[in-house]
């Protein structure tokens, strides 16, 4: 997996699926037109609250799902899990997703809406 290929090519295609340009795109972020091109070009990733920002803009469920991937990569190369067992893979990301699902209804708790 190639990440900042994988990441722009998310963001054009959500992009076009949305009709937007990268002005509009930028606009709304708050951030400059050429930093967003950096990003849908390839050049670099956008930071995390960016991703954030960009998976509400265009509320894609393609999308999202792009980026959750992405993340997840980011994240299990960060951790170092390249030389873990298939085994202990399965078990490490099982108990990433309990701790993500106690958190999630956590945070609908005190959101009032669990």
């Amino acid at each position: 997996m190639n990440i900042l290929h994988d990441f722009s090519t998310a963001l054009l295609q959500a992009r076009q699926r949305k009709g937007a340009t990268q002005e509009q795109i930028a606009w709304s972020l708050g951030i400059s037109h050429a930093t967003y091109n950096a990003w849908e070009c390839g050049h670099r990733i956008c930071p995390y609250k960016h991703v954030i920002a960009l998976i509400n803009y265009f509320d894609d469920e393609q999308f999202t799902r792009s980026m959750l991937r992405i993340l997840l990569t980011l994240q299990h190369q960060m951790a170092g899990l390249n030389s873990m067992s298939g085994t202990e893979l399965t078990t490490y990301y099982m108990k990433l997703i309990a701790l993500l699902t106690d958190e999630c209804a956590d945070w609908l708790k005190s959101m009032g809406n669990g």
